[in-house]
């Protein structure tokens, strides 16, 4: 199975994995038919767009998007036998279908790690304050850089603290950002503006993906650590803090190409996708992968800490080549080099 033939504009999103038999994740568009091939563990699936031969000894995970086709049970208990988790995800449906493979007794019970740490007041504001630590540093340019605030943000020791300097913060950087695009008179509050509808469209985009490796690495997506309710996906909208910059930034060139506020949600998803296939340097791996591969990287540094593989929660943060000696993570991301 070669590597190049994933190559798809319509998101087929392939990763070379990060052990040494270099597995791929495969994500498939709109499938069309599985079907099983001669060889041990090999199928062939049609999708929208065409096809592609899996050899299951090759593959890490496998996520269909969109109206799938029948799928073989002889192709699930292969999966099964192979420990391949498969996700299903569609546009209209808030959480995807999981497949994943039963526990071993050998593996690590991440549910019993998150809950335990997210009922330690020390660790949740630990994790609650590096979350937006990089959120605030990333108000730059529109913000000048908030040395004060950051170190007050250090020696916040609860929740309530760092929500409140969060909130400060971010009252601020939204008048600079609607200032930027040219509609200072703009709440973030108002969900009628499409400025804002753009902002929430991007958001729930990165909220399905995030969703997907929060489910697959075996956490519990309503237990947030910065956010407090457990009726909706708060460990998903935590781990987003880090790269809203993203999304914003998408926003604000939509408001530049169009003059028409209603395309301004068309406009921002699709930079926001094509951004997402840039190559970005990654310091705490010091590897060079796409920035989607960022989204998967933020659950593995958070079960990395969870599971106790890490002392301090290290983010897969953009930047740049420094000279030194790298800093010590568990964990690496998929399809960097």
């Amino acid at each position: 199975m070669e590597i190049d033939q994933f190559s798809h504009p319509d998101s087929i999103w392939t990763y070379k994995g990060a052990g040494r038999a270099q597995k791929v994740s495969v994500w498939l568009p709109y499938l069309h038919e599985i079907k099983k091939e001669k060889k041990p563990f090999t199928y062939l699936a049609s999708y929208n767009g065409g096809g592609v031969t899996l050899d299951l000894k090759k593959v890490d995970c496998i996520m269909i998007y969109g109206n799938a086709g029948n799928l073989p049970v002889a192709f699930l208990d292969d999966l099964g036998s192979r420990r391949i988790p498969l996700l299903i995800h569609r546009r209209n449906l808030a959480n995807p279908y999981c497949f994943i493979p039963a526990r071993r007794n050998d593996e690590k019970d991440m549910l019993s790690q998150q809950i335990l740490c997210r009922e330690n007041q020390i660790k949740r504001v630990y994790i609650a304050r590096t979350l937006i630590r990089e959120r605030i540093k990333n108000f730059s340019p529109l913000l000048p850089p908030q040395i004060y605030t950051l170190a007050k943000l250090q020696k916040m020791r609860t929740i309530e603290e760092v929500r409140a300097i969060e909130a400060q913060s971010t009252k601020l950087y939204w008048k600079q950002f609607y200032l930027a695009c040219g509609h200072p008179e703009v709440s973030r509050r108002d969900t009628s503006q499409p400025i804002n509808q753009a902002l929430n469209a991007c958001s729930v985009f990165f909220a399905g993906v995030l969703l997907r490796w929060v489910l697959l690495h075996r956490l519990a997506p309503t237990h947030g650590f910065l956010h407090e309710p457990s009726g909706y996906p708060a460990l998903v909208y935590d781990l987003m803090e880090p790269v809203r910059c993203w999304m914003e930034d998408a926003v604000y060139n939509a408001t530049t190409q169009t003059d028409d506020p209603e395309r301004y949600t068309p406009y921002a998803l699709k930079i926001l996708k094509d951004r997402m296939e840039d190559t970005v340097y990654i310091p705490a791996t010091h590897q060079r992968v796409r920035k989607k591969s960022v989204l998967h990287g933020l659950v593995l540094a958070l079960r990395a800490y969870l599971a106790g593989d890490m002392r301090r929660l290290m983010l897969p943060t953009v930047g740049k080549k420094q000279a030194g000696r790298p800093p010590k993570v568990s964990y690496r991301l998929p399809g960097g080099q």
